[in-house]
């Protein structure tokens, strides 16, 4: 029995029409009367930052993904999208058509890859071994796939999709996994998409991020531990909450108390987000 520690992975990313995809999003709006005096350009991001999503619909991305099986519901409840999986059903878990040779992937928790943490991992991979050990025992013994996938733990790296799925759900889906609160794996692939997206599609670049920055308002107000009060230990730092920061971005909450705000500086916000990103979609532990 070999078991492989992964990370969450993304690949085989793939924007239909390539960097000019966004030209069939302009060539919508023309349809819908934008008149030819406003630059193609001007046209795609004048769509993307007033939310005129519908048009955005028209452009198609398609990658391959690998979660763990237990964290996979989260990615599904983005449904406006086809996906096609890996089935446990019908595979046994260490085989499937990447593989050269049998072998259980997991992703080990992100909080977990700290080498503080060494005792925890010790205690982790052990009960791992223990359920995949049960698992093979009760194939071995007859018992149907189906059941005895119900061993297999939440850590299991057989969330494994590929997927089909629309600008504007992509977009929908970054704006909400690539805030500080989502939970480490999904932060790791929405990072990862977020990279592919802006170098197979530059034209995006700066247009995409959390909620906040795309929008310019954080809706996650009275979250204590992210914008207010104590950092919270297992949360990344926002970097958008310093008031006194030229990349602030206010809450709701803060707006409503009447807070002032000083011009926003975009390309450093960029440059800032890129850079956290990157550490994300690299999965190490801090």
């Amino acid at each position: 029995m070999k078991i492989k520690a992964v990370k969450p992975k993304i690949w085989n990313f793939e924007v239909v029409k390539g960097e000019d995809a966004w030209k069939e999003v302009v060539y919508s709006a023309r349809m819908s009367g934008v008149p030819p005096t406003v630059s193609g350009e001007d046209v795609f991001k004048m769509i993307i930052k007033n939310d005129y999503g519908s048009a955005l619909e028209h452009i198609i991305i398609k990658f391959d993904i690998q979660m763990t099986k237990g964290n996979a519901p989260e990615l599904l409840e983005h449904r406006m999208a086809s996906h096609s999986g890996f089935s446990t059903r019908y595979i046994q878990a260490n085989k499937g058509m990447e593989k050269k040779e049998p072998v259980y992937e997991i992703i080990v928790p992100f909080h977990l890859l700290d080498d503080q943490n060494q005792e925890s991992q010790r205690i982790f991979l052990e009960k791992i071994e223990q359920s995949i050990e049960t698992y093979e025992k009760f194939i071995n013994e007859g018992l149907p796939r189906e059941s005895a996938r119900y061993m297999l733990p939440f850590c299991q790296a057989v969330g494994i999709y590929h997927f089909t799925i629309n600008l504007r759900s992509l977009l929908n889906l970054l704006s909400l996994r690539l805030c500080v609160r989502t939970s480490p794996e999904m932060r790791c692939l929405a990072a990862q998409l977020h990279l592919n997206l802006t170098k197979e599609l530059p034209i995006i670049r700066g247009m995409v991020g959390c909620r906040g920055f795309v929008k310019g308002i954080c809706p996650e107000a009275n979250v204590t531990g992210v914008r207010e009060g104590k950092q919270h230990p297992f949360y990344p730092v926002c970097l958008f909450k310093n008031p006194k920061s030229d990349v602030f971005i206010p809450t709701h909450k803060e707006l409503r108390k009447g807070i002032s705000t000083e011009k926003f500086n975009r390309e450093k916000a960029v440059e800032a987000q890129e850079k956290i990103f990157a550490k994300w979609a690299e999965w190490g532990g801090e």
